[in-house]
C-alpha cells in the first residue's frame, strides 16, 4: 500500500465548469421509454452536460482557473506550479498544460506538469502537486482536472452513453506551514486493468484506414458497436468499485488514526448510484455526508470529486471548516484516497461555459 503524509499544503479554493449542452437520458434514441427509466434508476443519471461546438477539456479547465484566480485575488505571477490531469488533450503532441500556461499568462518560471489519468486523476494529481510543494520552494499551484470524455465515446454504446458527462475543474493550493497534513492511500490493480482499456488507435495497435473509418462511424453514431472488443467491461469495473474503495478508505483511516465516523464529508468519484450507495453502506456512513451530483452531471471522470463539491456543497465549504475523505477509482484499474481539511475556502457556483 502506498501511504503518503504531506504537510504544509492547504487547499484554498475549488471551482468547476460544464459545457452548456445537456443530454437527457430519456431522450437517447436507442432506448424505449421503459428502458430509459430502468437505466436512470440503476445509474442515478438523468442528464449530463455534453461538450460540443468545439468546446474541449482545455476550455472548461481554463474557465475554472480564471474564475478561481479572480475570486482568490491571486496574481498570475504568483503561481509556481500548474498541474493538468486529462485523458482528452486538444492535440496529439502538445499537452494541455502548456495551453493553460499560455492562456493564463503564467510566468516562464512556473513549473508545468501534465498527467494522463482517468477517474482517480484528481486525487493522484493532488498528491503529486502537494508533494512538490511541501518543501516550500513552490508557494502556489493550480491543479486542473477535466475531460470532454463524451467526444471519444461511441454514440451507440448502450452501457457508457447514459453514464458519462463532461466537465473541467481547478483546485488552488498554497504552501502553509500551519496547514493540516494531507493524507493519501493509492494503488493499482493493473492485472485487471483490461476492463477499461481501449487498444485501437495507439502506438501498439495503430489504426488502418479501415479501422479508422469504423472508429469515426462509431464515434458519430452512424455505426453500431456490435462485436467491438474495446468496450468497458462493466461487471469487472463494478466488482472493483464496490470492493477496493471502501478497503482503501478504511486502510487510510487505520494508518493515520482518522475517525471515519467523525468526518464531515465523504466525496466519492461519481461512478453510478448503486456503486456509491454500496460503498457508503459498507463504510457505515451517514448518507447525508456523501453528496452526489450524478443526477444532473453523470460520471465526469477525473473532475467528478471537485464537481460534486462545487455543485452540492460549495456554500458549506465556503463558510465552514470541514474535514473530507475523497476516493477516486477506475482507470488502470487504480484508485486514490485522500483525507484533507479545508477552512472557508473559495468555492464559487458552477460555471456554465
Amino acid at each position: 500500500m502506498a501511504f503518503l503524509k504531506i504537510p504544509n499544503v492547504a487547499i484554498r479554493g475549488i471551482s468547476a465548469c460544464v459545457p452548456p449542452k445537456v443530454e437527457e437520458n430519456r431522450d437517447i434514441p436507442f432506448y424505449t421509454p421503459e428502458e430509459a427509466e430502468k437505466v436512470i434508476e440503476s445509474t442515478g443519471v438523468e442528464r449530463k452536460h455534453i461538450a460540443s461546438d468545439g468546446i474541449t477539456a482545455f476550455d472548461l479547465g481554463l474557465k475554472a482557473c480564471e474564475k478561481l484566480l479572480n475570486d482568490l485575488g491571486w496574481e498570475r505571477d504568483s503561481v509556481d506550479l500548474i498541474c493538468n490531469v486529462t485523458q482528452t488533450s486538444d492535440y496529439t503532441n502538445h499537452p494541455n498544460v502548456f495551453l493553460l500556461h499560455e492562456k493564463l499568462g503564467l510566468k516562464n518560471e512556473c513549473m508545468s506538469l501534465d498527467m494522463y489519468h482517468g477517474c482517480p486523476g484528481w486525487v493522484v494529481g493532488l498528491s503529486s502537486a502537494a508533494a512538490l510543494m511541501s518543501q516550500g520552494t513552490l508557494k502556489r499551484a493550480l491543479l486542473v482536472a477535466g475531460d470532454n470524455i463524451t467526444s471519444v465515446q461511441y454514440r451507440q454504446d448502450r452501457e457508457s452513453r447514459p453514464l458519462f458527462g463532461d466537465a473541467g475543474s481547478c483546485t488552488a493550493l498554497e504552501f502553509d506551514e500551519d496547514a493540516s497534513p494531507l493524507y493519501f492511500q493509492t494503488g493499482t490493480n493493473s492485472v485487471d486493468g483490461v476492463a477499461l482499456i481501449h487498444k485501437k488507435g495507439g502506438m501498439r495497435e495503430p489504426h488502418t484506414l479501415e479501422t479508422y473509418k469504423q472508429e469515426l462511424g462509431m464515434l458519430s453514431g452512424q455505426l453500431s458497436t456490435d462485436g467491438v472488443e474495446d468496450l468497458m467491461d462493466g461487471m469487472s469495473v463494478f466488482s472493483f468499485g464496490i470492493t477496493t474503495p471502501p478497503k482503501s478508505i478504511k486502510k487510510l483511516c487505520e494508518e493515520f488514526n482518522i475517525d471515519l465516523s467523525g468526518i464531515d464529508k465523504l466525496v466519492l468519484h461519481q461512478a453510478n448510484k448503486f456503486m456509491i450507495n454500496k460503498i457508503v453502506k459498507k463504510l457505515k456512513m451517514d448518507p447525508e455526508k456523501a453528496p452526489s451530483c450524478l443526477k444532473d452531471y453523470g460520471n465526469t471522470t477525473n473532475s467528478s470529486i471537485p464537481l460534486t463539491i462545487v455543485t452540492q456543497c460549495n456554500a458549506e465549504y465556503s463558510s465552514k471548516k470541514l474535514s473530507t475523505i475523497s476516493c477516486g477509482f477506475g482507470t488502470g484499474l487504480s484508485w486514490g484516497t485522500v483525507y484533507f481539511e479545508t477552512d472557508h475556502i473559495v468555492c464559487p457556483d458552477i460555471i456554465n461555459y
